[in-house]
């Protein structure tokens, strides 16, 4: 039987739910996978035990286990970096269209939280090992202190913070992109946009906030939506990206709807193609210099801020990459959690994209006033039935 070993720490999560494939996997550092590894390295269950927060409140770190038995191409950094990826695209767009439509602001919205903690356990030196761009270090685990982030405050991760339907179709491109030595175009571009879609969903800064911060950022998701765009083929154009958003399995008829002209397009396109097109704009100026001010990443119309939307908006345009579906019901009335998931998810999704067109006092009076409707016809039903 092979085992697992453990790879990287993730201290920021407090991971109640695993996330398995057959190579590796993400879970809790109670999971029973660890127990044999850490009965031959009891140094390493010291090292995993010695995380708090900055006010010295304990945390336990999730882990990254990797197969012992998996073959070469999993083992690099860029599978394992990857598979890290892939996860934190799979629950930040859904987090913040929750955090839109459901009002909240507690979720797992960046990507800082999946960060690798640096320092890892060397099974031949029984020392901590840190080797980075800007150190190689070895120390000692009985004096070790470790801490989360200080600009996060560690979160509990389980299963229902996740897009499970997107999970699951990144996980199986995951296994067929690292499968080989040679990937497909398809695949190498998912995966560098992936990479590119995590470090553009990044906290943007600290304590020193400022609308470059955001500026920046928004660069990057421009090049997440470019990169996947890109077929291989000559080099990629602003109405490609408006073709692959027009052209996604959008449901709600608002966001088919080509009620809308974009950045530099001569033809009516639906809002999602509106909202890259600003996005677009707003990096343009950022990246060549023109002028900006506080103001350059708020909509006009509902006073809400573009850097919210390129994640919710990404996930759109993965959908249609990964040509995401409901799966089948097995008879006509068949209720299924993947089904519901899939519905629910996207509908989240869209429904946060319509926002961007509305005040947030409209857009919740708008959004009461549907749930009081259907809250009136399950009365109804209930009475009759």
């Amino acid at each position: 039987m092979a085992d697992w070993m453990p790879v990287f720490l993730i201290p920021n999560l407090r991971v109640a739910h695993e996330v398995i494939s057959e190579e590796v996997a993400i879970v809790p550092c109670t999971d029973d996978r660890l127990k044999a590894y850490e009965s031959i390295h009891p140094e390493f269950k010291k090292f995993v035990q010695k995380f708090t927060d900055p006010f010295g409140a304990r945390v336990s770190p999730g882990v990254l286990l990797l197969r012992s038995d998996a073959p070469k191409t999993f083992r690099s950094i860029e599978a394992v970096s990857s598979f890290r990826d892939l996860l934190a695209l799979s629950v930040i767009p859904l987090q913040r269209a929750r955090g839109i439509v459901h009002d909240g602001s507690h979720y797992i919205q960046y990507s800082d939280y999946f960060d690798f903690y640096p320092w890892v356990y060397h099974e031949k030196h029984k020392h901590l090992v840190c080797h980075t761009p800007g150190q190689v270090a070895l120390h000692e685990v009985c004096v070790f202190r470790g801490q989360t982030s200080p600009i996060l405050s560690a979160l509990d991760f389980d299963h229902m913070d996740t897009d499970n339907p997107l999970l699951t179709a990144l996980i199986q491109r995951w296994r067929q992109r690292y499968s080989t030595k040679r990937p497909l175009w398809t695949d190498r571009a998912l995966f560098r946009s992936l990479n590119m879609a995590a470090a553009a969903s990044k906290m943007p800064a600290g304590a020193d906030l400022t609308t470059f911060s955001l500026g920046r950022n928004i660069g990057l998701w421009v090049s997440a939506f470019e990169i996947l765009t890109h077929t291989g083929q000559d080099k990629v154009r602003l109405w490609d990206v408006y073709d692959r958003l027009g052209a996604a399995p959008w449901r709600h008829k608002k966001m088919k709807a080509r009620r809308f002209k974009p950045t530099s397009s001569k033809t009516k396109r639906n809002l999602g193609c509106w909202i890259y097109g600003e996005i677009y704009r707003v990096r343009n100026d950022f990246l060549h210099g023109n002028p900006v001010d506080e103001k350059s990443l708020i909509v006009k119309r509902s006073g809400r801020n573009l850097f919210s939307y390129a994640s919710i908006l990404y996930r759109m345009a993965l959908t249609g990459f990964l040509d995401l579906k409901p799966p089948d019901p097995t008879t006509p009335s068949e209720w299924s959690r993947a089904r519901f998931d899939f519905y629910s998810n996207q509908g989240d999704v869209e429904e946060a994209l319509l926002s961007v067109l509305v005040s947030d006092a409209a857009f919740k009076a708008e959004r009461a006033a549907r749930l009081a409707r259907v809250r009136m016809v399950s009365r109804r039903a209930i009475r009759e039935g």
